[in-house]
């Protein structure tokens, strides 16, 4: 059984994609609703993919990912690395956010405004 984790303070559209994730697809989800106790509480072990909403108020996602990412490194004795999904409502710059994160590539971003089917693909080929 897959592990997803989905940190965003957008209540509405993050309870909608774990209803999703839990429904026909069967995976495991968690819901995280503010950054910082989703940094609090993470260990990378504990998920296949990380579902992280781009604009937050507390904190942006990359800068959530970056924390998340230095915690699994210094915390874990053993990190591994965690697949990562950015969600967003804004059109994508692709060029500017390779400059910030070249690790990330373009699969690693889904739109709030995908149907249920496309978002359910995407999620499926980012953790087969």
């Amino acid at each position: 059984m897959k592990n997803i984790l989905i940190i965003d303070d957008d209540v509405k559209t993050s309870s909608k994609y774990k209803k999703w994730l839990e429904g026909e697809e069967g995976f495991n989800s968690t819901l995280i609703n503010d950054p910082q106790t989703a940094e609090l509480n993470f260990k990378s072990t504990d998920y296949d993919l990380v579902l992280i909403g781009f604009k937050m108020s507390v904190m942006d996602g990359f800068n959530l990912y970056d924390k998340l990412h230095e915690i699994s490194k210094k915390v874990e004795d053993t990190p591994k690395e965690f697949r990562v999904c950015f969600m967003t409502s804004s059109v994508i710059n692709y060029k500017v956010l390779a400059e910030i994160h070249p690790e990330l590539g373009q699969e690693c971003y889904v739109s709030k405004e995908v149907p249920k089917e496309v978002f359910m693909k995407h999620i499926n080929s980012l953790i087969s």
